[in-house]
């Protein structure tokens, strides 16, 4: 059985490069991939690196001058490289905004006014839409930065303590397992919840203007609605509850081992500091990583709409 997770990043890409244009997708994900590469290395990898010197230059008295001035300049040139890359951002954002233009215009362009029952297609055309690139857009400034921050952060592990970066490969497969479930679930969960937030805007439309019979149908609706939201905040709860267990538990961990690894004198001071700080990092975005999985795998049922409604638009054409 193929794993939804992989269905999910396979369908996600298609809608964007078919979506934007395979020309803007790539350009504006250039922009992007550029901007959270600098910031991993720079937090992932750098800094676990320049929290070890500073912590042995301070260890000797006195104090490594010229270690702890190295690390300072480091740490200020971090910051520097950090900040200045979000402006690195601007064109992936703007990409993003025209994408959605392009896909409206492109399924009105080919619509009659009247065709078909208009109680579900001006959701689709109004939010899915929206929906799906935008929450896609959010995925990947998630799901890239995250996972680039782990493997950065792992690397600074393996590099101070190869038996610390073994240890935290040991979370992968439960957040695998978790993220999983998580995807086949909200697929389902969003499906309920999209098609009815697209009915409750067409009757409310019907009622303002003046169609009273069309309340119930919008209370109905809200309600549907309602649960389905629901069911999505209960997976929701599910895969944090797993993360975050996961990610507190691996800090304690590396600091009880690193304890019996100082006492036999196999592992420095600062190398333990800096590995325990690599430790929260790699956690953290290794949860948030999946979470951005997550979050990619409620995009699918509404590009499972917007698709089957730009195969209808072309079927009328």
């Amino acid at each position: 059985m193929a794993l939804k997770i992989a269905e999910t990043l396979w369908k996600t890409a298609r809608f964007m490069f078919e979506g934007l244009g395979r020309g803007n997708t790539i350009r504006g994900f250039v922009f992007a991939s550029i901007t959270y590469l600098i910031r991993s290395i720079a937090l992932g990898l750098m800094l676990p690196l320049i929290l070890r010197d500073v912590v042995e230059a301070l260890s000797v008295s006195p104090p490594n001058a010229r270690l702890l001035n190295n690390g300072l300049l480091s740490l200020a040139i971090v910051a520097v490289s950090v900040s200045a890359s979000e402006w690195l951002l601007k064109p992936f954002w703007q990409y993003m905004a025209r994408g959605i233009v392009q896909i409206k215009r492109a399924i009105v362009d080919r619509r009659t006014p009247m065709e078909g029952d208009s109680k579900d297609v001006i959701g689709r055309i109004v939010s899915d839409v929206d929906f799906v690139i935008w929450n896609n857009s959010t995925s990947f400034s998630i799901i890239l930065p995250n996972f680039l921050t782990m493997f950065a952060s792992l690397a600074a592990m393996i590099q101070l303590s190869p038996l610390f970066g073994l240890i935290s490969l040991s979370l992968i497969p439960p957040l695998t397992a978790t993220t999983e479930y998580y995807v086949r679930k909200a697929e389902e969960a969003r499906n309920v919840e999209r098609s009815f937030y697209s009915q409750s805007i067409h009757f409310a439309e019907r009622f303002l203007n003046g169609g009273r019979d069309e309340l119930l149908g919008f209370q109905a609706s809200l309600e549907r609605w309602l649960k389905g939201i629901s069911r999505l905040i209960f997976y929701d709860r599910v895969f944090w509850f797993t993360g975050l267990i996961l990610s507190t538990i691996l800090p304690f961990i590396i600091l009880w081992v690193g304890l019996g690894e100082l006492e036999k004198g196999l592992l420095a001071v600062g190398s333990l500091a800096g590995s325990l700080y690599a430790s929260v990092n790699y956690s953290m975005a290794l949860v948030n990583g999946f979470w951005g999985l997550c979050v990619l795998g409620q995009s699918l049922a509404a590009v499972r709409r917007v698709e089957a409604l730009s195969r209808e638009r072309m079927g009328a054409a």
